[in-house]
């Protein structure tokens, strides 16, 4: 599995860097669509959604896991932030510092994660699915969305998505979604559940994936001002 991983976080660096490449001998100016947040209560289906959003638009998605291994993989943030030239290289590193409050218990893997996720939100047309990323980036340069569902709901779903019982199901999402919280806290120092932290805020008891994402790309083509991306323009 970490083999697996490295080989996915090796080959979009490398097809960043060619991209960057090309970029240079054109001198053209590429097409920018803005990462997209997906902050979600656990068992809410705001990945399943992620997943959906990529299909439509042809960004990749960044998941928990995934950001977790480029972050604990030696020199994996450095690796991803030599895709960038210099000056923004700087500026992810500024937003860095100051970002840090010397407060967290795990500087070197918040450092690292906030380097991830600083460099997909520089090279966009991205979906970064929880790790706070919607904390990382500057509100303007992001479509912030939170995906929340009623805790009964979230529990019927998730035992019989994987086969728990009742109880179980509800142990794990409570845990999970206390484990959230706390991580923001104490890393952000900030209220993940506070509407105002974000540009969309959806209910999946009331709409289906299909529906939010309808809702997702309108309210996102709204805030960027542009037309919406197809997967075939996104490379």
């Amino acid at each position: 599995m970490t083999l697996m991983r490295e080989q996915i976080i090796n080959a979009q660096v490398q097809a960043w860097e060619e991209q960057q490449a090309v970029r240079e001998r054109e001198d053209k100016q590429r097409a920018f669509w803005p990462v997209i947040t997906i902050s979600r209560e656990f068992g809410a289906r705001g990945a399943a959604l992620a997943r959906i959003l990529a299909e439509r638009i042809g960004f990749e998605v960044w998941d928990k896991d995934l950001i977790r291994a480029v972050a604990d993989e030696r020199g994996g943030d450095v690796r991803m932030l030599k895709t960038l030239d210099e000056h923004r290289q700087k500026g992810i590193e500024d937003a860095v510092r100051g970002a840090m409050t010397g407060q967290n218990t795990n500087l070197k893997y918040v450092r690292s994660l906030m380097h991830v996720v600083h460099t997909l939100a520089v090279h966009g047309s991205n979906i970064v699915v929880g790790r706070g990323a919607n904390f990382v980036c500057k509100p303007a340069e992001a479509f912030r969305v939170r995906i929340v569902c009623p805790l009964e709901k979230r529990v019927r779903g998730y035992a019989e998505r994987e086969g728990l019982d009742l109880r179980e199901a509800r142990k794990i999402i409570e845990k999970r979604d206390a484990e959230r919280v706390d991580f923001i806290r104490r890393t952000f120092r900030k209220d993940l559940a506070a509407p105002s932290n974000y540009d969309l805020v959806l209910n999946s008891n009331t709409y289906t994936l299909e529906e939010m994402a309808d809702l997702v790309l309108a309210a996102y083509q709204t805030k960027t001002g542009q037309p919406l991306p197809e997967a075939a323009d996104v490379t």
